[in-house]
């Protein structure tokens, strides 16, 4: 007897007004490249418009979405007694991707994926846990983006992460998702030096408990030029957003092979070391592009 076919997965996404053009582009292209069915669940960063929820329930083939006022009034019980959270959801658009993503996953997993990745070949396994023992499953970034520095991770014995989260993608098991551990870092403001990254910081901690893999950098990265070719997935970071233009334009046709199946490996935990590692090539970089003008 045949197997009935499983439902397609939701994937949580958030945006906004600005980003439903780049939004269209690369979930489409998520939606259609996935060899494992998918839906959508779009979180409204509160910027969206009646024609743009149209638009994109037209071309994101029905695609769930939650608009900010709704998300604001299921997500105030659960923060009433964390005033910390509570506080970074109300001026971060960020914090949509931390706290409301996982509490609409339900009890199940949650899967996310930003809205600036563009799939550039057919692929499975994306939204798959690599192991039994693996509880977060990200894409890996090309440093040490994190919000806090060195030394105050080799002081804070809590502070256990993993090397080069970046939560572009995320798969998480719900079970393991602990809103306290993320209250307790939101209250640390000293861990805030660069606030883009507070919320990968938060997924990247939360990954460092629930048993942390990365999937494999030359299938799914960050791209460093307009002519990489090879990679399933493509991140664009606001760092190399104008190279997206290019890459649409230059969009391979769908493959009628077999997919590229997604492969992944545990990550390893960031030292203070690996931390100031990054800091330093940052600083090196700053003071180059100084020089250059």
């Amino acid at each position: 007897m045949q197997q009935p076919a499983a439902p397609p997965r939701a994937v949580s996404t958030l945006l906004g007004h600005a980003q439903v053009p780049m939004a269209i582009a690369c979930l489409g292209s998520l939606l259609a490249r996935s060899a494992d069915p998918l839906r959508l669940r779009l979180h409204d960063d509160g910027t969206l418009t009646p024609e743009d929820a149209a638009r994109l329930a037209e071309v994101l083939g029905g695609a769930e979405l939650i608009g900010r006022a709704a998300a604001d009034e299921r997500i105030a019980e659960p923060l009433a007694r964390r005033p910390a959270t509570r506080a970074f959801r109300a001026s971060s658009p960020l914090a949509l991707k931390l706290v409301d993503a996982a509490l609409f996953a339900g009890g199940g997993e949650l899967a996310y994926c930003d809205a600036d990745v563009l799939f550039r070949r057919r692929f499975t396994g994306l939204y798959r846990f690599p192991s039994p023992a693996a509880g977060a499953l990200f894409m890996a970034d090309s440093q040490n983006a994190y919000s806090l520095r060195s030394w105050q991770l080799a002081a804070e014995r809590r502070l256990r992460l993993p090397r080069r989260v970046n939560s572009g993608i995320i798969l998480f098991r719900a079970a393991l998702y602990d809103p306290d551990l993320v209250e307790w870092f939101l209250a640390q403001e000293v861990y805030r030096f660069a606030p883009p990254w507070v919320e990968q910081t938060c997924w990247a901690l939360l990954g460092g408990r629930a048993g942390c893999w990365l999937l494999d950098s030359s299938q799914v990265r960050i791209p460093a030029r307009s002519d990489e070719d090879g990679a399933v997935a493509l991140h664009f970071v606001r760092s190399v957003r104008g190279l997206l233009p290019g890459y649409l334009a230059s969009d391979p046709a769908d493959e009628c092979g077999a997919p590229v199946v997604l492969r992944s490996t545990p990550a390893r935990r960031c030292g203070p070391f690996d931390l100031a590692a990054s800091e330093a090539r940052r600083l090196l970089r700053r003071l180059g592009g100084r020089v250059a003008t």
